[in-house]
Parts: C-alpha cells; sequence; structure tokens
C-alpha cells in the first residue's frame, strides 16, 4: 500500500490566518455597536455580528483546506460547499 504525501501552500495558510483575524476584528467590533444600541436596531447589529464570524469561520477553513495538497485528486460540490456556510453563520 502506497503512502499519500501532503503538503501545505504557505501563502494560503497565511491568509487563512489573516481572514480569521479580520474577521474576529469584525464582529468584536459589530458587537459593540450591540452593546451601544438599545433599540430594535440592536438586533440588526447582533445579526450582522453573527453573519460577519460565521462567514469569517467558514472562509478561513475552506482557504486553510485549500492549502492542503494531497497526492490524491480531491473535488469540491459546490452545492454542499455553499451549505456548509450555514452552519456557520448560525452557531455565531
Amino acid at each position: 500500500m502506497d503512502a499519500v504525501s501532503s503538503t501545505y501552500h504557505i501563502p494560503l495558510v497565511s491568509l487563512s490566518i489573516i481572514i480569521a483575524v479580520i474577521a474576529s476584528y469584525a464582529a468584536l467590533d459589530l458587537g459593540i455597536q450591540v452593546q451601544k444600541t438599545k433599540s430594535y436596531a440592536r438586533y440588526i447589529w447582533m445579526i450582522s455580528g453573527a453573519f460577519a464570524m460565521g462567514m469569517g469561520i467558514w472562509a478561513m477553513h475552506f482557504v486553510a483546506m485549500l492549502a492542503f495538497h494531497l497526492s490524491i485528486t480531491v473535488t469540491y460540490d459546490i452545492t454542499l460547499v455553499i451549505v456548509s456556510i450555514m452552519p456557520a453563520i448560525l452557531s455565531s
């Protein structure tokens, strides 16, 4: 049985980390707006923060998956990729 070798594309790993930092900052900044607001706009700020953090989590993980190269062919189903965004946003 042949061993499967793998490598990382370092620039994409770095991009993944940058995405995580930017998304965290955006979500925290939107969280501050939630504390400042007392009206119904508070819920809009909360939803915006959840969306920013969820998209950041998803993008960070997806870019990291693209950075990992295996010696076998890996394909992604576009429908599953799009559907996988929802758990990240809902959990945030």
